[in-house]
Formats: C-alpha cells, sequence, structure tokens
C-alpha cells in the first residue's frame, strides 16, 4: 500500500506543467467554500471551474497595473492644485477679518452623526474655505460650512456668511437682510483650486415654485430649470431657492445659546458669556427631547418670506387689509417633535461629560444638528430634495378662465363689434394702361 509520500510523488507536477496534487486541493477548497448541494454531482463542473481561474501564487502576477499616461497627468493636475493651498504667499496677508470654522474639530462632532468627509477631504476643505476668507469684506464676519449638496456631476461644497450687500429690490418681492437674504451663500465643486462663486439672492417668488417640484441639480450652475410650474431662473438661483428652505427649516440649537434682543422686532442674537456658563452644559437627558431645542433661525413661511408682507396703502392713502393675511415667522420657536429625531452617542446605560447627542431631521433627509458640551453644530449633507410621505406628482394646471362676457345694459351700453371692412385688393393700374383684350 503506498504511503503519502508516494501518493504526494504520482500527483506531483508532471513535465507538462501541471500539478494534480495542487489542483485537488483547490477544488476540495472550493467545494468547502461555496458548499454546493450536491458535491458530488458537481465535482466536475467545479474542477472545470479550477482549471480555468487556476490560483497563481507569483507576486509579480498581483501587482497592480500602472497607471495611464491620461490618469497619470490628471494625478499630477490634482496633485498640484492641492500643493497650492498650502503655498505660503510671497507677502504675508494681512489677519483676515473673517473668522474661518474649526471645522477639523467640528468634523469630530459631524462623525457622531454619521456625517465624515475624511480626514483629507475636510483639511483640504478648511484650507479652500481660508483662502475664501481672505478675499471677503469684514461684513461677512464668520463663515460656516453649510454642508454638500450631491448632484448628477460633481458635488456642490457650500459655506454660509452675513450678506454684505444690501441689494435694492422691492420689498413685496424680496425681502433684504431682515429676511431670507440675511445670509450669503458661497459655492464650488472643486475644493482643490480655491474658486468659490457667489450665489445670487433669493426671491419669493423662486422659494414657492422650489416648493413644487422635485429636481436632481445637474451640477451646472447656469443650466436650466424645465420644470412646472416653470422656475424663473437657473439652477444657481434653484440652488439658492433650496438653501433657504433647508436653513429655516434645520437651523436649530439647544435652548439658551441665543436671546431676543430688545429691538422692535426683537431679533436673535448669541447669549451673554454670563448667561452661558449659567446654562451649559446640559445632561444628555435634557437634550434628547424636542423641548431642549429652538430654531435659531426663522423659517419661511408659505409666501418664502420670514417677515411680514409690506403694507399697501390704496389711493387715499388707507392700508388695504389682507384678504387672508400670513404672520411673520416666530424667533426662537420650538421645534416640531414629529420632524426630528433624536440619540445620544455613545448610547447605553447612563452618560458622560463628553456625550453628544444627535437631531437629525425627518423633512430634510441629511441635514443633522450635533452637540457637546458647549458646542453645537448644524450640517447638511444630502441630495437637496425634501422628503414626502407620497409619490411626487406635478401640480394640476390652473383653472380655465371663464369666458368673456359684455356688460348687461343696465351697466352700461353693450359693446358691439365694428363691422369688416370691405375692398377690393386689386392695386389700381397705371394711367395711359391700356387693357388687352
Amino acid at each position: 500500500m503506498a504511503t503519502a509520500a508516494e501518493l504526494r510523488q504520482i500527483l506531483s507536477e508532471d513535465p507538462s506543467g501541471k500539478d494534480l496534487y495542487g489542483h485537488l486541493t483547490e477544488t476540495l477548497m472550493r467545494i468547502l467554500i461555496e458548499r454546493p448541494k450536491n458535491a458530488y454531482d458537481s465535482f466536475e463542473l467545479i474542477s472545470a471551474a479550477v482549471k480555468a481561474n487556476p490560483l497563481n501564487p507569483d507576486p509579480e502576477n498581483g501587482k497592480p497595473l500602472p497607471p495611464s499616461a491620461a490618469e497619470l497627468e490628471k494625478m499630477l493636475a490634482w496633485a498640484k492644485k492641492c500643493s497650492a493651498l498650502l503655498k505660503n504667499p510671497e507677502e504675508p496677508p494681512e489677519d483676515p477679518s473673517v473668522k474661518v470654522p474649526d471645522l477639523l474639530d467640528d468634523a469630530n462632532l459631524y462623525e457622531w452623526a454619521g456625517v465624515s468627509f475624511g480626514k483629507g477631504e475636510i483639511y483640504r476643505l478648511y484650507l479652500s474655505i481660508k483662502k475664501l476668507c481672505e478675499t471677503l469684506p469684514a461684513e461677512v464676519e464668520k463663515i460656516r460650512l453649510f454642508g454638500k449638496i450631491s448632484t448628477r456631476s460633481l458635488p456642490y461644497y457650500i459655506v454660509e456668511g452675513l450678506n454684505p450687500e444690501d441689494e435694492e429690490a422691492d420689498e413685496s418681492k424680496q425681502e433684504g437682510k431682515n429676511g431670507a437674504n440675511k445670509y450669503a451663500y458661497w459655492v464650488t465643486q472643486s475644493i482643490e483650486e480655491g474658486k468659490w462663486t457667489k450665489l445670487p439672492n433669493v426671491n419669493m417668488e423662486q422659494v414657492v415654485k422650489a416648493r413644487l417640484f422635485r429636481r436632481l441639480f445637474t451640477g451646472s450652475l447656469d443650466a436650466a430649470v424645465p420644470s412646472y410650474p416653470p422656475f424663473p431662473g437657473t439652477e444657481r438661483n434653484l440652488l439658492r431657492a433650496q438653501i433657504a428652505c433647508i436653513a429655516g427649516a434645520t437651523s436649530i440649537s439647544p435652548d439658551g445659546y441665543f436671546d431676543l434682543n430688545d429691538d422692535d422686532p426683537p431679533q436673535v442674537v448669541p447669549a451673554e458669556a454670563e448667561a452661558m456658563a449659567e446654562r451649559f452644559p446640559k445632561t444628555s437627558s435634557e437634550l434628547k427631547d424636542p423641548e431642549g431645542w429652538k430654531h435659531h433661525e426663522a423659517d419661511l413661511n408659505r409666501l418664502g418670506r420670514v417677515t411680514a408682507m409690506p403694507e399697501q396703502q390704496d389711493e387715499n392713502g388707507e392700508v388695504i387689509e389682507p384678504e387672508d393675511p400670513v404672520e411673520a415667522a416666530t424667533p426662537l420657536d420650538t421645534i416640531k417633535p414629529e420632524a426630528w429625531t433624536f440619540r445620544v452617542c455613545p448610547g447605553g446605560v447612563g452618560s458622560s461629560a463628553g456625550s453628544a447627542v444627535v437631531a437629525r431631521s425627518l423633512l430634510w433627509p441629511g441635514a443633522v444638528a450635533v452637540t457637546a458640551g458647549r458646542r453645537f453644530v448644524n450640517v447638511y449633507v444630502g441630495s437637496g430634495v425634501a422628503y414626502t410621505a407620497t409619490a411626487y406628482s406635478p401640480p394640476l394646471p390652473a383653472a380655465i378662465q371663464a369666458e368673456w362676457a359684455p356688460p348687461a345694459e343696465e351697466e352700461g351700453a353693450a359693446l358691439i363689434e365694428n363691422a369688416d371692412t370691405r375692398a377690393d385688393p386689386t392695386p389700381p393700374k397705371p394711367e395711359g394702361e391700356e387693357e388687352e383684350e
């Protein structure tokens, strides 16, 4: 009877370079991994599959393929753009008057909510925003990362700051810096290049129309917006309108961070340092309920405004009362419990001083607010489309206008259509020209 050593020698490599022992070993290993229902009947099929794709242990065959010339050129161009963010200017710039956000610290809070840009991307984003702040006027004061909106091509990175420009516009159609245009927004699709584009101010019509349809962004700010009802503007206007809706509905903070001043109407301002020291830090049990949070930015009403409509007067100078008045938004309003879900991180029994509380919006998927200790952050990472419980269907066309009818006799003389003008269209013949017979 042959021993195991003799059997291995018999099954060893033959002159053709094939190794029966190794083939049987790999076939049996494939059967143990895949566990077919009938290994006896499928043995030949598995053996043929192993022969067609044999395992090659040569480490040279496992090396990745070298990049092509086009791929190598693309990688070098990207590396040059990134290195430009790290390059120090020849003349050191003055201290920027616009505060730069501490994104590296904020990113730790983002991760508690499951939002991660990645260490490399968040650092490049920080350098790009820092470069942007050097070019902004002092009226912006500080910059905040609003978020990232995905498109059908490259995503939009968006930052927020106080609006430095007070655009002159009809107050009944577009609010100023006391309403929906309190903040300005800058957007880029390449944080490595550091080129940011300021979005235009938003008006009431754009907000109202943007709520009536659902559309993913193309990734081109100049792209047309084919929709029904027709949208007044390009994709940059639609993006600005959606940002206004998202910011108004999801800008929340733990109760106590902001107070109302004595202005008329009262404005939301950060709380004093003494008041902050008394109110914070709060326990996670206080912050995991909706009662512990407030809207520090007012939501837009159904007219697309934050403030009330300006008064309109008739010819006699008397104020015209609107038939369906819409009140202004309530500052520091309480949040709707059905629109948010809360979670304490880390979970489990009890809480510690370093526990974080995450508030996640159910109306705008991707909008989160995170608080830990005396800090809180808001960020949005999504598609820019609100959640609806039902499938989207375009709105119906407007009702057909009633046919015009002439006024009654008692109201005035009835309108009568003029008689048709009848004239021979043949032009007259020149004088002296005789007709040919």
